[in-house]
């Protein structure tokens, strides 16, 4: 009984996290947040009419599913089979498929920077067969679900890379082991 106790303690893992930076998202932000898509719907409806209208319903979507399937790959090719932890989300400023659980910032960096040049990517392979206000909506909803992402990593930029980070409804996480 000793020897299995002491063969247990040897190989215990134990993990320590210590919060680094708590990035609260303010109020005026999402507000902001959700009235820049308004200020799209109102430049599609103005300068396209009810079609517009219609093509900023669809581009939401189309570009969450693109996305989805760009992270899916992405994760499937780089990152063996880490997708337990990530989940759709619909609360501003979190809409998408993102983490659920604690993610190492390195994996997040890694897998946004493929999202937003294969996403562009794939919108310009559009390019020849989809209407312009269409094209236009893609753009700006590609663009629009990636920035709360985008400005996150920019605010850490110096962190190092081994910490991880917690997506909350209200503030940001960023733990170091």
């Amino acid at each position: 009984m000793i020897q299995r106790a002491s063969v247990i303690h040897q190989n215990a893992t134990i993990y320590h996290y210590q919060l680094v930076r708590k990035i609260p998202i303010h109020q005026e932000s999402m507000l902001s947040y959700g009235i820049i898509a308004l200020l799209l719907l109102g430049f599609q409806f103005a300068f396209y009419g009810q079609m517009g209208a219609i093509h900023w319903a669809l581009g939401l979507p189309a570009i969450a599913l693109m996305q989805w399937v760009i992270l899916r790959l992405t994760m499937y090719r780089v990152d063996e089979g880490d997708d337990r932890r990530w989940g759709w989300r619909f609360r501003l400023p979190w809409t998408g498929y993102l983490p659920t659980q604690m993610v190492e910032l390195a994996q997040f960096r890694r897998l946004h920077r493929h999202l937003i040049w294969l996403g562009i990517c794939t919108i310009a392979l559009l390019y020849p067969w989809v209407p312009e206000s269409l094209l236009l909506s893609f753009i700006c909803w590609h663009a629009w679900l990636l920035a709360p992402r985008l400005l996150i990593l920019r605010m850490l930029r110096k962190a190092k890379r081994n910490g991880v980070l917690r997506l909350e409804d209200h503030e940001v996480l960023y733990y170091h082991r």
